[in-house]
């Protein structure tokens, strides 16, 4: 028999005439109960603040980006002075708002005008329930509803202002900027506030969520979307975090083709005005094209707030394009390239531009086996545009002195000779917007520098300058010029420069030199040639230096040798030794060293065949080791014959920088380069295949240290390389197999979750 369950006890009936449990008070829900028309005249002030916000953002949104603060005369010349913060055409300021943001704004205090406008329209023109318990009712689901969307919107917007603002987190953190704090600051306080309206609205309906099923749905659904806003705000700012400390492109090739330069990053990082990049390109498997949108978006990363990029169709945007040329008919806009603006987005062509065609970002060498090689300029290119922009689209003028057989600028009848000619670097330094000029003194008459020269270069000069020469340039270095400034001056003297006692050539412009400390050798360096060498290549080899970067002029911070730190090794061919010597308020730098370690000598008169004259030295060694002297007399004669040689392992300057003044307000004023080669058309076509060679890369670094600009870096090889599958592989089975596998996969799983179910 089965056991009788127990009754279940019965509930206590209430004592007859007993009044029924009192309701909690709440003071937002009793408000609303009795002051009905009061609560709905509050909500339409709140309204109405909404609303005259809305229109604040909406008028300040359609300003015109542009002049708010008008610069005074003072301000333009002293600006005028630094074109890296030269201001807008007329002279305005830019302001540092952003259209969107205030579009932003008014749309959270449109979605707020509608939920505060609605509430108040219920509570005004709806009529009351009959109950108090109804009326309880309404104003709990009233104040769900309203504080509910009001919070949901401020969370949504602080998170779109967290990360619309996320370059302040990092001025605020990694560089101390106080100032954007409140930028990283407000969105967070926008979230928290969201949350804690989301979850005192909910409190009041809690109490209706056993007796009405439509609140309990709203509470919980209230509950749902709090907790997963929460959870998306929480992973959206973490990621942003994240983002800000962690790389979000990793490059594993050995050339970093996809990395951007570190002095490239130190450049836009510097940018004062915003730049607005417009790349118009089709979309199609073009790798330039792909690699240009890389290079972009990797620039933007690094200062979104100053570099901005917008990718544009031919075939989809052709409005927007249009309105691009008519705004910018100076840029000379073909079908495809990228528009470089300098100032606020929508202004017109009163803001400096330029345009950069797509062809511009690759180039086409012939390799080392005669076969084109095809490379990517992109980055070189994009930094030179800026720098131009920033120079409010100014060419500094650079002139080669041509009075005294310097290398020349341009063949003079038929073909130049290759090393004594530099058309190759004349030609590298228009395309990176110099002018280049010649420079000739006519002997007899008088000289002088022009006065828009940026800077005077005297190039590998095969006979002494003439003396009108020689004293034009003392004044040019030493007298100010009519705007103030002083002469900049760089210098290439080579080793196989000679006189006619074959000797090392006087220039006549040594004591210029020597006043600001530096002094060229009176005799020719050579390397030892190394036995392991071929011996037709032993005699070229005793004419090259290695040269390297020196080490103190990396800890000086120098900017030339912190752009070439990373190249191992800079043949140089027929050097001269120079010689640092202190002078007052000159700062020098060794820029150039000879690799340590690797023996030199030294010769008074030139050696045509190094090789032979280092045999011979050698033979003498020898008859005085196998001759019957004392070992003193022995050692004393090697002595003697190594000291005239000056053979060392030490390492000789090679190439000096020179500054004047301390501290910030130091200038470049002279460069010394111990070799002349490297800037001439021989040295450029030993590149074998490179887009641009170093040596001219460095000769442009120089103009530009010395006009006290940031020097380009050698951004290096990017060259594209094909890969190919070795002859003879399977295609069926590289295309089968796969999707064999994957077939077998989603069977597998399938039936694995058949056998689960019918269990």
């Amino acid at each position: 028999m089965q056991p009788t369950p127990s009754p279940s006890p019965e509930p206590t009936p209430a004592p007859a005439g007993a009044a029924p449990p009192a309701a909690p008070y709440e003071p937002i829900v009793e408000l609303i109960r009795t002051q009905r028309q009061n609560a709905g005249y509050a909500l339409t002030v709140l309204a109405a603040v909404f609303l005259v916000a809305a229109v604040m953002m909406v008028v300040k949104g359609q300003r015109p980006a542009g002049a708010t603060t008008t610069a005074t005369d003072k301000d333009k010349g002293k600006d005028a002075e630094d074109p890296f913060k030269a201001l807008p055409a007329d002279g305005a300021e830019l302001t540092q708002s952003n259209r969107s943001d205030y579009w932003v704004g008014a749309l959270g205090m449109a979605l707020g005008l509608v939920v505060t406008g609605s509430g108040a329209a219920y509570l005004i023109v709806g009529l009351p329930r009959p109950t108090e318990a109804g009326q309880r009712r309404e104003a709990r689901v009233l104040v769900l509803l309203v504080g509910g969307l009001l919070g949901a919107f401020l969370i949504l917007i602080g998170a779109w202002f967290f990360i619309r603002w996320s370059d302040s987190l990092v001025k605020w953190l990694d560089k101390g900027d106080i100032r954007e704090a409140k930028y990283a600051l407000y969105p967070i306080l926008m979230v928290a506030l969201g949350g804690g309206l989301m979850m005192l609205a909910i409190q009041p309906a809690r109490a209706e969520e056993r007796n009405n099923t439509t609140i309990r749905r709203l509470v919980y659904g209230s509950n749902f979307g709090l907790t997963i806003l929460i959870l998306f705000v929480v992973l959206v700012i973490a990621n942003a975090v994240v983002a800000m400390r962690v790389p979000n492109r990793l490059d594993t090739t050995s050339t970093g083709f996809f990395s951007l330069n570190e002095q490239t990053k130190q450049l836009i990082e510097g940018l004062d005005t915003p730049i607005h990049a417009y790349a118009i390109f089709q979309e199609g498997g073009d790798p330039v094209a792909d690699d240009v949108k890389r290079l972009l978006n990797s620039a933007q990363d690094v200062n979104p707030s100053k570099f901005q990029v917008r990718f544009l169709s031919p075939a989809l945007n052709r409005d927007e394009i249009s309105k691009l040329r008519a705004n910018y008919p100076m840029a000379e806009m073909s079908r495809e390239g990228v528009l470089l603006v300098a100032g606020e987005e929508g202004a017109t062509a009163r803001n400096r531009h330029s345009f950069i065609r797509s062809d511009e970002f690759g180039s086409q060498t012939e390799g080392p086996d005669g076969r084109p090689v095809a490379s990517f300029t992109g980055e070189q290119k994009l930094l030179r545009e800026l720098m131009f922009l920033a120079e409010n689209k100014n060419r500094p003028k650079v002139y080669f002195t041509q009075s005294s057989g310097e290398l020349a600028l341009s063949p003079a009848g038929g073909r130049a000779d290759p090393r004594r000619s530099a058309t190759a670097l004349k030609s590298y330094l228009e395309k990176n917007y110099f002018d280049v000029a010649p420079l000739t003194f006519d002997v007899g008459a008088p000289a002088k520098v022009p006065d828009d020269a940026s800077v005077v270069v005297v190039a590998d000069p095969s006979a002494p300058l003439p003396p009108n020469a020689v004293e034009a340039i003392r004044k040019f270095m030493s007298e100010p010029r009519p705007d103030g400034k002083k002469g900049k001056l760089v210098v290439l003297a080579g080793g196989a420069q000679r006189g006619a006692d074959e000797k090392p050539l006087k220039l006549g412009i040594e004591p210029t030199l020597g006043a600001f400390g530096v002094q060229l050798s009176d005799r020719f360096l050579y390397a030892v040639p190394s036995e392991r060498a071929d011996p037709r290549d032993r005699d070229q080899g005793a004419r090259v230096m290695l040269a390297v970067i020196n080490p103190e002029a990396v800890e000086a911070r120098n900017p030339v040798a912190l752009g070439f730190a990373n190249v191992e090794r800079l043949p140089l061919l027929d050097c001269r030794e120079l010689s640092v010597v202190r002078a007052p308020t000159y700062q020098t730098v060794t820029l150039l060293s000879s690799m340590p370690g690797r023996p030199t000598w030294t010769e008074p008169v030139y050696s045509p065949s190094p090789l032979k004259t280092w045999i011979e030295f050698d033979e003498q060694l020898q008859r005085i080791v196998q001759s019957k002297m004392s070992p003193e007399q022995m050692q004393k004669q090697v002595d003697e014959l190594v000291a005239q040689k000056q053979i060392s392992r030490r390492s000789h300057d090679l190439a000096v920088f020179v500054s004047e003044g301390q501290g910030p307000a130091q200038t470049a004023r002279l460069a010394v380069f111990g070799c002349g080669w490297f800037v001439s058309d021989d040295a450029a076509g030993r590149a074998q295949g490179q887009s641009t060679s170093t040596w001219l890369e460095l000769m442009g670094a120089t103009l530009d240290w010395i006009r006290d600009r940031p020097p380009l870096p050698p951004v290096g090889e990017k060259q594209y390389t094909s890969y190919m599958l070795k002859p003879g592989y399977d295609s069926s089975r590289l295309i089968y197999v796969p999707l064999g596998l994957g077939l077998l996969t989603v069977l597998g799983l399938g039936a694995g979750v058949w056998v689960v179910r019918r269990k």
